[in-house]
């Protein structure tokens, strides 16, 4: 088992590490645009941060500056995440919230697939073998979510189709008419 307080980066210390957050985020974007050391000092000059080196520029870089990037595609990656679950729940209208939910589940499935890595599997199986059973209960739990949604929706079509069979939309139904309807709605959708 992993010990958080152990494995937790270490803050910076360095001199670039020690500027306010707005000084720092500039130096990122500065070198993420290729600005050279000589222009990242001469701007650190600028903003009252003198005795800056090229070494102690190279050392952010190695450093403070790849941290910057991971974070940003880790919040880029979450707002695409966003996005595209929003766009599921907008291509379904609503009443597929649990649809949505199951597109969102099956991207990330395949998404931790493209990565994925037996042997690495192995490894944390044998450490706990308990979580075979949670893998294939969450698969297990995807696969009969998807085909309820399916079943479903199969059901309503085939309502749809019936309705439509019984009577003409335009006409008013009587009391028995609508019985027949309700009974026949009732029996697709397996509530008799």
């Amino acid at each position: 088992m992993l010990d958080p307080i152990n494995t937790m980066p270490q803050a910076r210390t360095g001199k670039i590490a020690r500027a306010s957050y707005e000084v720092r985020k500039h130096v990122n974007e500065m070198l993420r645009d290729g600005k050279t050391a000589k222009a990242v000092i001469n701007f650190l000059n600028g903003a009252g941060i003198s005795g800056v080196t090229d070494m102690n520029v190279s050392n952010w870089r190695d450093g403070g500056f790849q941290d910057f990037l991971k974070e940003q595609t880790r919040l880029e990656e979450m707002q695409f995440k966003r996005e595209f679950a929003m766009e599921i729940v907008r291509q379904n209208q609503g009443s597929q919230l649990q649809e949505a939910t199951l597109h969102l589940a099956a991207s990330q499935l395949y998404e931790a697939l493209t990565d994925f890595d037996i042997g690495r599997l192995k490894e944390l199986l044998d450490e706990k073998p308990e979580n075979y059973a949670a893998i294939v209960n969450s698969l297990a739990k995807l696969s009969k979510g998807a085909l309820e949604v399916q079943k479903y929706k199969d059901a309503v079509s085939q309502a749809q189709k019936e309705i439509q069979k019984l009577k003409d939309p335009k006409q008013e139904l009587n009391e028995d008419d609508r019985k027949a309807i309700v009974a026949k709605v009732d029996e697709i959708l397996g509530l008799k």
